[in-house]
């Protein structure tokens, strides 16, 4: 199925089919997901879906850093560092200094932290077995290999090597900048900036 179609306007102009648009489903599922879950944390553990997150690796990978966090679970270094803090203050997370180098914090759970986790991923298993009823084996299987291989391609995104092949899509496009006053507007290929004023 393919991503865009003829708006019916003008006929003229693609537009995204979202029934056909992977991203689309990638990021509806994620923040539905993401929602429901810190809610029902929330009120059932007084901990949100990325203490979770951060709770879950720890329990995977004992005395990592929080880098390694951000790198396995795809969050920016903010949001993991308040809830890294928000676990410690609640005494689920200790902190200490790296053997090899003191200028690095490592993390592990605590003995309350560890009991967190087995309360929180008894849940966690029962929410993805909602989602995935009516899937078969086999095609639960199948649904993990085609992820596995649309994450491998993550690194193309981060790393800017899809820059190569947008670029002359981003050439046809004006560029959007912001004037004095506030408002986006387009800029035309070689428009002078008094014109705009």
């Amino acid at each position: 199925m393919s991503s865009t179609k003829r708006d019916r306007a003008d006929g003229e102009r693609n537009v995204l089919d979202l029934r056909g648009y992977v991203p689309y489903f990638l990021t509806a599922i994620s923040n539905t997901w993401s929602r429901s879950s810190s809610r029902l944390y929330l009120e059932r553990f007084g901990v949100g879906v990325t203490e979770w997150r951060v709770i879950s690796q720890l329990a995977i990978e004992p005395r990592i850093a929080a880098q390694r966090i951000c790198e396995v679970i795809g969050l920016d270094k903010g949001a993991v560092s308040r809830s890294v803090a928000a676990l410690v203050a609640a005494g689920h997370v200790t902190e200490f200094a790296d053997g090899r180098d003191a200028r690095r914090q490592l993390l592990q759970l605590t003995a309350s932290g560890h009991a967190l986790h087995d309360r929180l991923i008894t849940l966690a298993i029962a929410r993805e077995q909602i989602m995935l009823e009516g899937f078969t084996a086999q095609e639960r299987t199948q649904l993990l290999g085609f992820l596995h291989r649309l994450q491998a391609r993550l690194p193309a995104l981060r790393d800017g090597q899809e820059k190569g092949r947008l670029g002359e899509a981003e050439a046809d496009e004006p560029r959007m900048e912001k004037p004095r006053g506030g408002e986006v507007s387009p800029r035309s290929e070689g428009r002078d900036t008094d014109e705009r004023r």
